[in-house]
């Protein structure tokens, strides 16, 4: 009788599988580009219909319906946000990727989660930006601390200490991509909790970019 009824509800719930749109991947890459240059997008999907749907807003040449699993290269002169539909007859599915075009210059947030290390008596935190996230020709221009306390910042063999709220233009022409290590002391009368605290638990840089030609 078990049997009889796992069956039973094995069939009944195949359609609904079936009916469910799934996207297993969506990827665009890289997510910070210079102007002229192209993004790769690759997806992976499932659903009845066999194909999906891909919009672009702005709306952008090259983009509209394919096939379940596949690949586009497109070249957005502005901020665009990728959007993957796949329809389902129970259930669709949509996912969403934005991609930054760099202007002249432009600015943008990188940091991650703090840690805070008893030994060294510092807040930390390091970061990798990767290929499928910027372009090779993004640098930074000028780096702004904007906390009320020292900031030591380094990449590729160079350390800048920064003071609180101030600037450094001491990283000019370097590469974005790559790994950033950004560091706060811990004064002598403060405890690691009150500097994850003052932090919020992360340390972002604010950077301003550009693109090299």
């Amino acid at each position: 009788m078990a049997d009889r009824f796992a069956v039973f509800a094995t069939v009944l719930l195949a359609p609904l599988i079936v009916g469910c749109a799934q996207i297993k991947s969506f990827t665009v890459a890289s997510s910070t580009i210079c102007p002229g240059e192209t993004v790769k997008i690759d997806w992976v999907a499932s659903g009845n219909a066999g194909k999906v749907t891909l919009d672009a807003v702005p709306t952008l040449e090259g983009i509209g319906e394919g096939p379940a699993e596949g690949s586009r290269s497109v070249a957005p002169v502005q901020n665009t946000r990728f959007i993957l539909k796949v329809p389902g007859a129970f259930k669709s599915a949509q996912r969403e990727w934005d991609v930054q075009v760099v202007p002249v210059q432009s600015f943008r947030l990188l940091g991650g989660i703090a840690q805070c290390d008893g030994k060294t008596q510092s807040v930390s935190t390091s970061f990798t930006i990767q290929q499928k996230d910027t372009s090779s020709r993004v640098r930074a221009v000028l780096i702004t601390n904007s906390y009320s306390r020292r900031l030591s910042i380094s990449k590729d063999g160079l350390e800048v200490d920064v003071p609180p709220n101030g600037t450094t233009d001491s990283f000019r022409n370097t590469s974005l991509m790559g790994t950033w290590t950004v560091r706060s002391p811990v004064g002598p009368d403060e405890a690691c909790d009150s500097a994850l605290k003052a932090v919020a638990h992360r340390l972002t840089i604010k950077t301003q970019m550009s693109c090299a030609e």
